[in-house]
């Protein structure tokens, strides 16, 4: 069987080491990896979200104003004083989060973390005010997906300094996902075309290739790490555990879940206290459900295909993976065996 050369060809994975951060990234990292999980780590990220843009980001500024994470349970000062839900409000430049009521009101296949559901949050609303102080990058006249696109900058940037695990990054994705609201006041698209704004931003800091300890990142949309060589059953060369994001159109999901979740409060609308606390209402639009699902691939490169088990699809070709994920696997593993 062929587990040397498996072994072999992982070892030869490593990518160059990436440029040293600047020292006050790393002391901010040093703050993050020593601070407590909470409150806490959040405000940490606010920090670190405002070095990101000014400091770090290819096209960030270093003049871009200052924004106020908010306490649980304020209101804006600003944006009809509306509740500081999960949102920012631009004329007061003021960001407001609540996690736990955010999660209580999500149906998510898995159980991510308040804190990690915190920072996603907050990396989105950082992102508008962004869009707000510079622009909307390649999403012109889409608010949302520009913001979910800086979200996924900033926690590409997160992983590439292992600040943020796999495990992690996969839920903080099923997250933004899941949430799908739909502002009426600024347009923007449906929860999958958000999810590609959010790759597409983390695309900009990680690339595929690219190795988190005993991860790999397939695709834009897929990780894998290597479980077994040489299992004992006759057509497996290698089990790999792998995240491939997924899309169950079959149940659609009739509506929002709730009014005001993940947005920015534009007063300029008519600037009443109603409108502006009532930007992020329900819309009653149905949309499909997606996350990143954890499963086994079986692999075998002398007969050239591959299985992943529960996907309900029975063993087939590599190259029929249309994910890619399986011919990005097989040209690493297969390879040192030929």
């Amino acid at each position: 069987m062929i587990g040397a050369w498996f072994a072999s060809a992982v070892m030869v994975l490593a990518d160059p080491a990436p440029p040293p951060p600047l020292p006050s990234t790393t002391a901010l990292f040093e703050e993050l990896k020593q601070s407590p999980e909470g409150s806490a780590q959040l405000a940490i990220h606010h920090r670190l979200l405002g070095h990101y843009w000014r400091d770090v980001a290819s096209d960030g500024d270093q003049a871009l104003p200052e924004v106020e994470l908010l306490a649980p349970g304020a209101r804006f000062s600003a944006c009809g004083k509306a509740p500081a839900s999960n949102a920012y409000c631009p004329e007061s430049a003021q960001i407001g989060i609540d996690a736990r009521g955010l999660l209580s009101r999500l149906r998510l296949q898995s159980s991510p973390s308040t804190e990690l559901t915190a920072l996603t949050v907050l990396a989105h609303e950082w992102g508008h005010h962004v869009n707000q102080a510079i622009d909307q990058g390649p999403f012109k006249g889409r608010e949302e997906d520009a913001a979910d696109w800086r979200a996924g900058r900033y926690l590409g940037w997160l992983m590439a300094n292992q600040a943020l695990s796999v495990e992690q990054f996969t839920e903080a994705a099923n997250i933004l996902f899941r949430i799908g609201d739909y502002h009426q006041l600024s347009p923007h698209g449906y929860p999958l075309t958000r999810y590609r704004a959010f790759t597409d931003g983390v695309n900009g800091e990680i690339t595929p290739g690219t190795q988190f300890d005993s991860w790999m990142m397939d695709t834009p949309e897929t990780f894998s790490e290597v479980v077994d060589f040489n299992p004992q059953e006759p057509w497996v060369d290698a089990v790999i555990k792998v995240y491939r994001f997924e899309v169950e159109r079959g149940g659609q999901i009739a509506g929002n879940l709730f009014s005001a979740a993940l947005g920015v409060l534009n007063c300029g609308f008519g600037g009443s206290s109603r409108a502006c606390a009532g930007a992020l209402t329900r819309q009653g639009q149905a949309k499909p459900d997606g996350w990143f699902r954890l499963r086994k691939l079986q692999l075998n490169c002398y007969n050239g295909v591959f299985d992943i088990l529960g996907d309900g699809i029975k063993r087939q070709r590599i190259s029929a993976d249309r994910k890619g994920q399986a011919q990005r696997i097989a040209q690493r593993l297969c390879s040192a065996a030929q």
